[in-house]
């Protein structure tokens, strides 16, 4: 009995450091002024963080399932992800061009940069970049809405070794 107490004890203790406790104010100022620009009510689906205890524990779980792999070189390189899924209510199906604009400005305004924005009859996309002081690529932002669904992820890390990491393994194939 005295041994499950000490386990339950540092299990406990140590459920913190993996980040799994939900997401960051700066997530709930980016998830709350996009839902505003849609002007819509959202039911949140899920909603997490998994910071860089709870990763370097996901990148060992793909070490072992399998050899040289692509996802373990990049979940090395991630330091934490939040990821925010909301379900629709209610509200109009259609996105206008102005919540896109509105969406743009407050990121702009937090420092993040655009690098790819599309909106298209009822769905929109847009992924958002940001710096460290070094100028270094450390953090992405992606926003996706379906028509029905917003989803919303935050990845903070070493992005450029990542992307490296991609391009080094799959190569870079544009077609136009």
């Amino acid at each position: 009995m005295k041994n499950k107490f000490i386990l339950l004890s540092i299990l406990l203790l140590l459920f913190p450091l993996t980040g799994c406790i939900g997401i960051n104010e700066e997530f709930s100022k980016i998830r709350d002024s996009v839902i505003k620009s849609f002007g819509e009510e959202y039911h949140s689906e899920v909603q997490f963080s998994l910071g860089s205890v709870g990763m370097t524990l996901s990148s060992w779980i793909v070490d072992v399932s399998e050899e040289e792999n692509l996802s373990s070189d990049i979940l090395d390189d991630v330091s934490s992800i939040q990821v925010g899924v909301y379900e629709k209510i209610k509200g109009s199906n259609e996105k206008n061009i102005s919540a896109l604009y509105d969406i743009e400005s407050e990121m702009q305004k937090s420092g993040w940069k655009s690098i790819i924005k599309s909106s298209s009859n009822n769905e929109l996309a847009a992924v958002y970049i940001r710096n460290d002081n070094e100028d270094i690529l450390n953090r992405l932002f992606i926003i996706n809405y379906d028509g029905s669904e917003l989803v919303l992820v935050e990845v903070e890390g070493d992005l450029q070794e990542a992307i490296a990491a991609v391009i080094k393994e799959k190569g870079i194939k544009i077609n136009i």
